[in-house]
């Protein structure tokens, strides 16, 4: 077994190179990830979210890309205010669907 690094460099002359070089990371991104742009997500953990953020512990993921330990997931407030707040990944699950969610 052997284990090493490499080091590669890259320059990126215009804009349009820049957008396509952060369009294809992005899109890598988000293909190992376990959630979609709006799958809908059931808050297993409340660590570190005010009571008043997150009311019945559901939202719909806006953007989860591996290797962060925060993904950005739109909720409601207690006042009935949307809000999109950074929760923790690992404190976040796959919402399953209901009986009440199917009518």
């Amino acid at each position: 077994m052997l284990t090493f690094a490499e080091t590669r460099q890259r320059t990126l002359n215009t804009p349009d190179e820049i957008a396509a070089y952060l369009a294809e990371t992005f899109s890598g991104m988000q293909e190992a990830s376990p959630f979609r742009t709006g799958d809908e997500v059931t808050i297993t953990s409340r660590s570190g979210l005010a009571p008043e953020i997150g009311i019945g512990d559901v939202g719909i993921m806006l953007c989860d890309l591996p290797g962060q330990l925060h993904s950005w997931v739109l909720v409601f407030t207690a006042g009935g205010q949307q809000m999109a707040v950074q929760i923790q990944t690992a404190n976040l699950a796959k919402r399953e669907a209901t009986a009440d969610s199917a009518q």
